[in-house]
């Protein structure tokens, strides 16, 4: 059974880190130094995403979504365990070059790096931030 994407909302930021090719670095006795790649992909993706002052309650529910609705997703997946995509409005606003990075390639998947961070702002407002990490599929 597929798991429920990220809800359909806009981030006020995202901060967002690329990943590398899996390798490791030996250095040998004489100095010399050999990398060895265990792949041609990148892993390691991440990426923050901030949502501002929205509501907790669907009641007081703007565009942007709820406090709630994040939470929910997360318990949905079972924490930091399942995978996840991710739909266009949490890309909304960036550039399509950049949007293509972080959305490369094709088959990578988003699982929650961490809980998220719910910072209470006013009267059932929050400020919620979710770290995100990209996985490639099998």
């Amino acid at each position: 059974m597929a798991t429920a994407s990220f809800p359909d909302m806009k981030p006020t930021s995202r901060r967002f880190r690329m990943g590398d090719i899996p390798s490791t670095t030996y250095t040998s006795l004489s100095g010399a130094v050999f990398r060895r790649a265990y792949g041609n992909k990148k892993t390691g993706y991440t990426l923050d995403l901030t949502f501002e002052n929205i509501s907790d309650v669907a009641e007081l529910k703007t565009n942007s979504g709820t406090t709630n609705e994040i939470l929910d997703h997360y318990e949905s997946v079972n924490g930091t365990f399942k995978s996840f995509a991710l739909t266009n409005t949490t890309f909304s606003g960036m550039g399509a070059s950049v949007r293509g990075r972080i959305q490369a390639p094709s088959n990578v998947k988003w699982r929650y790096a961490s809980p998220p961070e719910v910072r209470s702002v006013y009267s059932d407002i929050s400020t919620v931030t979710v770290k995100l990490v990209a996985e490639i599929e099998a």
